[in-house]
Parts: structure tokens; sequence; C-alpha cells
């Protein structure tokens, strides 16, 4: 053998790891394909089966549209005027009987300017420009991932656009013409840059996801807390030069009033806010199925348990030793983020893909066991999630009775799985160290 073909053990390690995942893969590919085309054909039948609904203005879609159309009229100044907004969606929209009054756009003011040149379209059209945008968008963030997910590399990038289109909080997005696959997006650019130690390039990209900021500020803030401060300092730079670009949208009154706008709406359902039945997060479990806990103690109950959570992720995991994978780390800090902002809807959770993928790439590369068997341990860790997964599970819930609060309790069960799994990895580390000094 030539000093070439030498290999290192690490090498060979590797090489092996990938082997394994490669074959639990394959093996599996057929009974994972027909699942995935299932669930989607299932998607597929209720869109088009809704697509009379969509034409005259029901998604969310319209709310996008109406305020770029508003920059377009030369009504910037009256963004957040709610008698504006339904003069412009009955204009250009259409009127809805059951709508008295606007689907109000509460989203920062420089998001509408993403949607501008939709405007030139009528709505269907549009709608339709901006779901094909949101495909292109998954092939990206597929792209994206396979640079730092080895078992993503395995499969074609078609097969994982498919499975996210797949994913019920991913369909409810190109139902709804929402835009948390962008968020998804600039997610996965952010988790590559801190792979790649580039912090700064990090915070700038969660930095342009502050249109959805009661995500993105927990994220930042669990970063600063492990010490990724140049990650803050992006996100602050890139935060405020959007704050600037607002204000010469819409001029700073309608900056400095957005906050108060935003909490009024979000906490009123007759105008446009979420019921708490509908927020998959600790708050919706408190006020909603299956607790009901009255008003006062529920918002309290929520209030303390997500400052309890959010701590919990911040303070334990935040060294950067190698007592487990950073991919498990910051999939513990997106589905806690996800429990702990206070106004989360079904479409958000689109940013769980992130989770699945760093986790799914995790038990597939974990080490073998000495006697050459896969630790299933790893894979555990995935098993709380995996009710997400079967969309026919909240389907009927979200569209007959409005009752989605209750998917908290896989989160949390997910969120308990992912910590056990990094609590034994800082074990497995530490007990060589412990034998070494003995």
């Amino acid at each position: 053998m030539g000093p070439q073909e030498v290999q290192s053990p690490s090498s060979l390690n590797s090489r092996a790891k990938s082997d394994v995942g490669k074959n639990w893969i394959v093996s599996r590919r057929a009974s994972v394909r027909v699942f995935v085309l299932g669930i989607l054909g299932l998607h597929l039948f209720l869109f088009f089966s809704l697509t009379g609904r969509i034409k005259r203005g029901y998604p969310d879609f319209t709310v996008y549209y109406t305020a770029a159309k508003m920059f377009r009229v030369g009504l910037g100044g009256q963004l957040y005027n709610l008698r504006s907004q339904y003069q412009v969606q009955k204009n250009y929209v259409g009127s809805i009987p059951s709508r008295h009054g606007p689907l109000p756009y509460i989203h920062p003011p420089f998001e509408a300017i993403i949607f501008l040149p939709l405007t030139y379209l009528p709505y269907p059209e549009a709608f339709a420009v901006w779901d094909l945008l949101n495909i292109c968008m998954l092939f990206g963030l597929g792209c994206v991932l396979r640079r730092s997910l080895s078992a993503l590399r395995l499969i074609p990038l078609w097969e994982f656009v498919v499975a996210c289109m797949a994913f019920f909080p991913v369909f409810v997005c190109f139902l709804q013409g929402q835009d948390s696959i962008l968020l998804l997006l600039l997610g996965a650019l952010g988790f590559n840059a801190l792979e790649n130690e580039d912090d700064l390039a990090a915070g700038c990209w969660f930095g342009l996801g502050m249109f959805k900021f009661q995500f993105i500020l927990p994220l930042v803030v669990v970063l600063h807390i492990w010490r990724r401060r140049r990650a803050a300092a992006g996100f602050v730079t890139v935060s405020c030069l959007l704050v600037l670009a607002s204000a010469a949208l819409v001029g700073w009154h309608n900056v400095l009033h957005y906050p108060a706008v935003a909490v009024e709406i979000g906490n009123s359902p007759g105008l446009g806010g979420t019921a708490a039945e509908f927020v998959p997060n600790l708050r919706g479990l408190a006020l909603g199925w299956p607790l009901h806990l009255p008003h006062a103690i529920g918002v309290a109950v929520g209030l303390l348990s997500s400052v309890a959570l959010f701590l919990f992720a911040a303070t334990k995991w935040g060294n950067r030793s190698k007592s487990g994978s950073f991919g498990l780390k910051f999939s513990l800090a997106i589905v806690v983020c996800g429990l702990v902002a206070w106004q989360t809807n079904m479409h958000d959770l689109s940013l769980l893909v992130l989770p699945l993928a760093l986790t799914a790439d995790y038990a597939l590369c974990a080490s073998t066991q000495k006697n050459g068997k896969r630790s299933w341990n790893a894979f555990a860790l995935l098993a709380p999630a995996l009710p997400l997964l079967i969309s026919p599970l909240w389907m009927i819930p979200w569209l007959v009775k409005g009752k989605v609060s209750f998917m908290a309790i896989p989160l949390l069960g997910w969120v308990w799985s992912i910590t056990h799994e990094l609590k034994r990895n800082r074990e497995s580390i530490a007990a060589p160290q412990i034998s070494a000094s003995i």
C-alpha cells in the first residue's frame, strides 16, 4: 500500500459514519417516500379545494399586498391606519361579506417593500408568484443546509424540498401566502455563519429577519448569553439600518407608534389578532385547550413558564466546550424561541424545519457503539417531534375546531429530549477526563 493510500483513523471513522447514515437512508427511502407523497397529496387536495377563497382574498397574503399597494399609491404615511387599509383592500383585493374591517398589516414597515413588485400584478397572480418564490426559497434552504449537514447531501435536493412541503406549517405558508419560509432561509444562513465562526455575518442575517422580531430577539439574546457577542453586534447594526429605512418610508411618528399598534392588534382577535387556542406555544397552552385557565392566571402561568424555559436554555448550554453538537444547541434555541414567543402562528412553526434537519443529521452521523450497532439513543431525540410530521393530527384541530395550542406539548417533549442528549454528551466527554485525572 502506497503512502497516498494510508488513511487516518479519524477519516476512516468519518467514512464509516457516512456509510452507516447512507445505508440507513437507502434502506428506508421507499417507505419515507410513500409517507411524504401521501401527506403532500393531502395538502394539494386541500389547497386546490380552497382556490376560490384564495382568489377572493381570504389568505394572509392580503396584508402584504395591501401594505405594498399603499406604498405604491402614496399612502405609506397611513400604513397603520385601519380605515385606509380597509379601503385599499376593498379596491384592490375585493370585499369579503364576513369581513367588516381590514385584515390588518402589523409587521414592520420595511417588510412591505419586498412585496412592492407584486402589486403590479392582480391579486391572484401575485399570490401565485409569491408561492413560486417560496418554492425557490426552499431550494435555497436546501443548498444552504447541504454545506453543513452531511446527511442531507445523500438525497437529491428536490426530495428535500418535497419533504419540506409535506410539513404542515410549511404547507400553511403556501396556503396563506405567508412570509415564514423567508425567515427560515435567513435562519439557515445565520446558522451556517455561526458554524463557520463568522458570528458578525450571522447577526446580520438574523437582523434581516426582524420582520418576525418575536422569534429573532429571543434567539439573539440567547446567542449573546452564549458569548456569541459579535452576532449581537451584527444584529444591532442591521436592525438600526432597518429602523432608519422604516422611518424614511412612513415617518418617525409611525415607527414610534408601531409597537403600540402591534400589541393592540395582537391582543385583540376581533381586530385581527390570534386567539390563544390558535397559538401553539406556552401562552396558548396555558390559555387555550386543554388547560383553559382563567385569563389572569393563564397569562401569569404562560409568562412565568416562558421566562423559566428561556433562562434554562440560555444559561444551561452556553459554553463553547465540546459537550455536544452546536447543531443540537441551536436546535434547542429555535424550539424554545417558538415556545416562548408571545405570538406564534401555525405557519411560524415552519422555522422548525431547521431543528428537524439538524437533529436528523446528528442522529444519522452519531457515533456507533462498540459492538457496531447504531446508538439508538441519538434517534430517540427525534421521537417527540414525530407527531409534528403527521398532518392529519393538526388539520382538523386547525381547520375545524381552531384549537392547536396543544401542539406545545410535543414541542416541550422535544426540548426535553434534546437537553437529555446534550447532557449525555457532556457526561460521556467528562468521564474519560475524570479517569485520566485519577
